[in-house]
């Protein structure tokens, strides 16, 4: 995927990107022992999803929280976890896209950034990956490894995150790159096509199925984002509000309880998604797509299982180009 904000680049520069690997802390360091205990207010409600929309800037956020989103990718700076909305919480960016570099290069200077947010109860994971291909990326998986063991070491309890798509997943089975959590991001609205082939959702469950995720490492990244007003490709377009119920359904069906899901995208993105869900409220001729999501946000309880499988989805990077 792509970096996003300025405040993250500029988070990275100030905690001194330069490339190169940690040295293992000792033992007795008294930095690698458990932080102390999330506030209950911190806490998601047991069995209850979390929800994120990414490329959202800070001043749509409270926005955002009224449509229950209560998961927020931000940098990791203090001042901006500090400001989310009542009860949000943090899915600190700190990744790559697909090859691209780090958001903080060097692993000394990552482990450095962990242990500060180490005890912040309202820092709910770690997002070290978008999308990245072991076939073409040398190292890879390596470079999420280390970084997964540090988030585990410094931070024990906050969440090692990678979304990954349809390029091969076996490099990244959970004893390889120690993540928690993956993201899986096919995308069934295809432009030109008057249906969306729910089907391409069940082929990348079943890939991650055969990579060896087991369902409770899943994160459903569902389609709330169209290619018809974007610079770049246009292979995809927004969905219709009937159209993402069933995207969703049929998640619910394959992945009932997650730890959380993501709406890809909230914001635009120059070269890869416009329109995007910040537009999508019913006005402009567009689809309210904002309130089929609220729906889903607030609802008390998870859905109902089964599985399958059938044909491929193209990625498509969810995060914005700087």
């Amino acid at each position: 995927m792509k970096t996003r904000l300025a405040a993250v680049a500029a988070a990275a520069a100030t905690a001194g990107a330069a490339a190169g690997y940690l040295i293992a802390p000792s033992p007795g360091d008294a930095s690698a022992r458990p932080a102390a205990a999330h506030s209950a207010a911190a806490r998601s409600a047991p069995g209850r999803p979390l929800h994120v929309a990414l490329n959202m800037p800070a001043e749509d956020q409270a926005r955002a929280a009224r449509l229950g989103y209560d998961l927020f990718d931000v940098a990791p700076d203090e001042g901006a976890v500090a400001a989310l909305p009542a009860g949000g919480r943090a899915l600190l960016w700190v990744g790559n896209s697909t090859c691209g570099d780090f958001e903080i290069a060097d692993t000394d200077d990552f482990a450095a950034t962990v242990k500060r947010f180490a005890g912040n109860g309202r820092v709910y994971g770690w997002y070290l990956s978008d999308e990245p291909n072991p076939d073409e990326c040398p190292g890879i998986v390596e470079k999420i490894r280390r970084r997964a063991d540090i988030v585990h070491r410094y931070a024990p309890g906050q969440k090692a995150f990678a979304s990954l798509t349809d390029w091969p997943m076996r490099p990244l089975r959970p004893s390889a790159a120690h993540l928690d959590l993956i993201g899986l991001d096919p995308y069934p609205c295809r432009a030109g096509r008057s249906g969306c082939d729910l089907d391409v959702i069940d082929t990348m469950v079943g890939q991650a199925a055969r990579a060896g995720f087991p369902r409770r490492m899943i994160v459903p990244v569902v389609q709330t984002f169209g290619q018809s007003c974007n610079d770049g490709e246009r292979t995809w377009r927004l969905p219709g509000a009937a159209e993402l119920r069933s995207i969703l359904d049929r998640w619910d069906r394959l992945v009932p309880s997650p730890a959380f899901d993501i709406s890809y995208s909230w914001g635009r993105q120059d070269e890869w998604a416009c329109p995007a869900l910040a537009d999508a409220d019913g006005s402009g001729g567009r689809p309210d797509l904002q309130s089929v999501m609220k729906r889903h946000n607030q609802r008390r309880t998870p859905q109902a299982p089964p599985p399958t499988a059938s044909t491929p989805a193209k990625p498509c990077p969810t995060r914005d180009v700087p």
